[in-house]
């Protein structure tokens, strides 16, 4: 099976102690669709992924990015993350970009993020590849309406045209602002989508 990678999210507790935490429903799409899933916390060296085999990376979703809600927890995040996003790139290795992360890589592209209230815990139509029209789930309280140059457009929101999936032109990087794990009403098309991505 393929090993899969996938950031969590940071949290502090009442203690002020740091910790990740990853949604169960990714253990269970992982089971569903048959990969190796691997949890990787914000402390670890990039020298680990040298000692096994990897086939490709998850940004997750959670936490917000730091320069809309300061927090630590959100800058050790943003920091980790642009760190592996550019380590990924580097050696080609598929990235999936789950919504935080779908926000981070268009900030790192500085593309303008839109504060939104229409887009959480509700279901709605995008576009995929300007025909097919599928339901899927919505989490996100920013989105995009431009992708950054070195992306094309995958799939937009049926009514405000915001950006719901984006591709990256060269490299082996593909965005959701939707979430995979979760319940859509089009999860065998979703599923689809992420199988043909990383080919399993």
């Amino acid at each position: 099976m393929k090993n899969i990678l996938i950031t969590q999210g940071i949290s502090i507790n009442k203690r002020k102690s740091l910790y990740t935490k990853l949604d169960l429903d990714w253990y269970k799409y992982a089971s569903k669709l048959k990969f190796n899933l691997i949890p990787i916390s914000y402390k670890i060296n990039l020298s680990f992924f040298k000692k096994i085999k990897v086939d490709g990376i998850i940004f997750s979703g959670g936490n917000s990015l730091n320069k809309f809600e300061k927090k630590k927890q959100n800058l050790l995040r943003d920091k980790f993350e642009t760190n592996l996003f550019k380590y990924f790139k580097k050696k080609n290795l598929p990235i999936l970009a789950v919504c935080r992360g779908m926000q981070l890589i268009s900030d790192l592209n500085n593309t303008k993020l839109f504060k939104t209230r229409n887009h959480v815990t509700k279901g709605h139509n995008i576009i995929l590849n300007n025909k097919k029209i599928i339901n899927v789930n919505s989490y996100h309280t920013f989105l995009i309406k431009k992708t950054p140059s070195q992306f094309k457009v995958l799939a937009q929101h049926k009514k405000d045209k915001s950006i719901e999936a984006m591709k990256h032109k060269k490299n082996k990087i593909l965005c959701f602002m939707f979430h995979p794990e979760r319940k859509s009403k089009d999860q065998t098309k979703v599923n689809k989508l992420f199988k043909e991505f990383f080919k399993i």
